[in-house]
C-alpha cells in the first residue's frame, strides 16, 4: 500500500445518501462520500452531509501519480509528501470539519481521501472490505489542515472507517503510519 499526505486539499461535492455511519465507524462503498464533524474526543458524529465522490482536477492528478508509482514491498512507517509538481493549486480546506471520499482509479486501484479541516491531526482505523472478505490495513494520520490519501493498488468493495481521534502532531514531524 502507498501512503501519501499533502499539503493540498480536495473539495468535492456530496449529492446522493449511498454511505453507512454512525458515531463508532464510518462505512464507505467505492464512489461514497461524506462530510462530518469530531466531538471533542475525535468521536465522529452525525454526518452533516452524505453522497457522491465527485473527481476533482486535483484527485485525478494525484490518481494518477499514486497509481504510477512502485509498489512497495512492505506498509511504510511514515507518508512522503507529494511534490507541488504532481498536482493543481490546492483548494480551500473547510475548516472544523472532516470530508472523506472513497474512490476507485479505473477499477483497478482504489483510492481514500481525506481532508482534515481541523487545527489537530487526526488518527484512524481502516478495514478493508472486498466480497466476504475483510482485513485491516494500515493508514496514516491525517495533518492538521491537510489532505491525506491512502492508495491500494487493487480493488476495494468497501472501507470500514473507526476510531478516528485527535492526535498530538506538529510541523515537521514525520506523518506516522501504522
Amino acid at each position: 500500500m502507498l501512503r501519501y499526505a499533502t499539503i493540498l486539499a480536495v473539495s468535492f461535492s456530496l449529492t446522493s445518501p449511498a454511505l453507512a455511519q454512525s458515531r463508532a465507524s464510518i462505512t464507505l462503498q467505492v464512489g461514497d462520500a461524506a462530510t462530518f464533524r469530531l466531538a471533542p474526543d475525535g468521536a465522529a458524529t452525525v454526518a452533516e452531509q452524505r453522497g457522491r465522490a465527485e473527481w476533482t482536477d486535483y484527485d485525478v492528478a494525484v490518481a494518477r501519480h499514486l497509481s504510477g508509482l512502485p509498489i512497495p514491498e512492505r506498509a511504510v512507517p511514515f507518508a512522503s509528501p507529494l511534490g507541488r509538481d504532481v498536482a493543481p493549486q490546492e483548494p480551500p480546506v473547510a475548516p472544523d470539519i472532516v470530508r472523506v471520499k472513497f474512490l476507485s482509479i479505473a477499477g483497478q486501484h482504489s483510492l481514500l481521501v481525506i481532508e482534515n479541516g481541523y487545527d489537530r491531526a487526526i488518527a484512524y482505523r481502516a478495514r478493508m472490505v472486498r466480497g466476504d472478505q475483510s482485513r485491516p490495513t494500515d493508514v496514516c494520520i491525517v495533518i492538521p489542515r491537510k489532505h491525506g490519501f491512502e492508495h491500494w493498488p487493487f480493488v476495494i468493495e468497501r472501507l470500514e472507517i473507526s476510531d478516528m481521534h485527535f492526535v498530538d502532531w506538529r510541523a515537521g514531524d514525520p506523518i506516522p503510519c501504522a
